[in-house]
């Protein structure tokens, strides 16, 4: 960087930056004048090179800028803030940092590229000519000075001068390619044998010891969770109904409402001749949702059923069939079976109830990986996984061919890293022994078949996947010489960023 700039006068620094041509008007607009006032302490320091509060809004008004361009509405700029100033630190330093490497390589950047660069940002042609006024104007409210935007133009070219050079050493080779493409596209088709650990036996007793065990080992856990469901402990009045429905259709008339009613008091008299309530909702209810239960609805709070129902539901004794009770679906038959009062479950009483439901989630479990341990056995031996699944009682599972996912993510499973490893590790009609756990399961795998593209295949991908790669490896390649860069000048003291001067 020349440093001498910062001293001289502004038309040495034009004959520099502008040059000499024909006249030409061109006005750099594009943003406001960067509020934050120009300070003597810096927000990042880099060597010799040091940014303050002005230099960071700038950049962060760009990004801002671009967020808007792709996001629109949905950038919200003050829930971003501090990952803003943090973004545009970053940048700062990049560019500090490359530019400092630079020099150190004996790159320099001269006068010619500096007015080549700036005419190519402005848009201007060769020969022709900035008004520098304009720019002169832009510089100030932008940089602080034309000094300033001097200094950045010039960093910007060598900070990009050091970048080619260090792109220059990445290089891709036809086969490295290939090989990508044949692991990003390898297509594996698995058998899964699931031992699903998530269905408890709600029937099935708790064992006394398991649940002992269980409310003296995880005590704390258990009040826990107590309090993470309070709201399901914390019960309102409920009511446990059956009904049945005689649907009135929105577009009948009073002789069709009539008609419907005369079915209700068929009903009310087989009822009244010791009828089973239940029995008649499975023959005559309309609601295909209780009809199957006997008309049956379960428990339900207020708020659950529509107003007219929920009245007489609330209202009715236990076991007392109502009148017929007219809503939006037609005419309702309605006997309350049960009622339980507003309560709120003390501790005392909701631990037994976590216990065992955490006790049964345990048996599930042992009893899913007793089933899966006996299973890996038998494969050990050499059995195929789906001979042994079938001596097992097992149903073995046949998902969707599946490609690599840096997610891990495996039709049938979800995420389930392991198991892709695997997969793409094994050999068709190979089985794994190896028990894997996913999100509900217990699972060993089989492959079944393994497809590969050829090379005629892949090669409509070559020049976007080379593009890729070469993209990938330069990014990688800047990115630990940067890491490097700033390892060595944090050791010395010369690499700074102090974002709270911002606050």
């Amino acid at each position: 960087m020349l440093r001498s700039m910062r001293q001289g006068s502004r038309w040495i620094m034009w004959i520099v930056i502008i040059g000499v041509g024909a006249v030409f008007v061109f006005y750099l607009g594009g943003g406001a004048a960067i509020t934050p006032s120009a300070g003597a302490d810096s927000v990042v320091r880099v060597g010799e090179r040091t940014y303050d509060a002005r230099d960071l809004y700038r950049v962060r008004q760009q990004q801002e800028a671009e967020y808007r361009r792709i996001l629109g509405d949905g950038f919200d700029a003050e829930a971003a803030s501090d990952a803003l100033d943090r973004n545009a630190a970053a940048v700062l330093t990049r560019t500090a940092l490359l530019a400092l490497e630079g020099e150190r390589l004996g790159l320099h950047v001269t006068d010619d590229e500096v007015r080549a660069y700036l005419r190519q940002i402005a848009g201007v042609a060769e020969g022709e000519r900035i008004d520098e006024e304009n720019v002169t104007r832009f510089a100030e409210r932008q940089y602080g000075s034309l000094a300033r935007f001097e200094e950045a133009l010039r960093d910007s070219l060598l900070a990009e001068k050091a970048r080619r050079l260090l792109y220059s050493g990445v290089a891709i080779s036809e086969a490295e390619i290939l090989d990508s493409l044949r692991f990003a596209r390898e297509e594996v088709k698995l058998v899964l044998a699931k031992l699903r650990f998530d269905q408890v036996d709600e029937a099935q007793p708790v064992d006394e010891a398991d649940l002992s065990a269980v409310l003296g080992e995880q005590a704390e856990e258990i009040r826990q969770e107590y309090e993470r469901r309070l709201s399901e402990f914390d019960q309102p009045e409920q009511v446990r109904a059956r009904h049945i429905l005689f649907r009135v259709d929105e577009t009948a008339n009073e002789a069709d409402e009539a008609g419907v009613l005369e079915r209700v008091k068929a009903a009310q008299t087989r009822l009244d001749e010791g009828a089973d309530f239940a029995d008649l909702a499975l023959e005559l209810s309309d609601d295909p949702g209780s009809q199957a239960r006997g008309g049956d609805l379960g428990f339900f709070a207020r708020g659950a059923m529509v107003k007219p129902f929920e009245d007489v539901a609330f209202s009715a004794e236990p076991g007392v069939v109502s009148e017929p009770v007219r809503s939006a679906f037609g005419f309702h038959l309605i006997r309350v079976e049960e009622k339980k009062a507003a309560q709120v479950i003390p501790y005392e009483t909701a631990r037994d109830q976590i216990a065992e439901e955490r006790a049964r989630k345990e048996t599930a479990r042992r009893e899913a990986r007793q089933r899966a341990e006996s299973l890996s056995a038998l494969v050990a031996e050499g059995i195929p996984l789906v001979d042994a699944a079938r001596d097992e009682g097992l149903t073995l599972e046949r998902p969707d061919p599946m490609l690599r996912r840096a997610d891990g993510y495996v039709p049938g499973l979800g995420s389930a890293p392991g198991v892709m490893a695997a997969a793409f590790q094994l050999d068709p009609g190979a089985s794994d022994a190896t028990i894997h756990e996913a999100a509900d399961a217990f699972v060993l795998i089989s492959v079944v078949e393994r497809t590969t593209p050829s090379d005629e295949e892949l090669s409509e991908a070559l020049e976007t996947q080379r593009e890729n790669l070469t993209n990938q490896r330069r990014n990688q390649t800047e990115g630990a010489w940067i890491t490097a860069l700033e390892a060595e000048l944090l050791e010395k003291g010369e690499l700074a960023q102090n974002l709270d001067l911002l606050r």
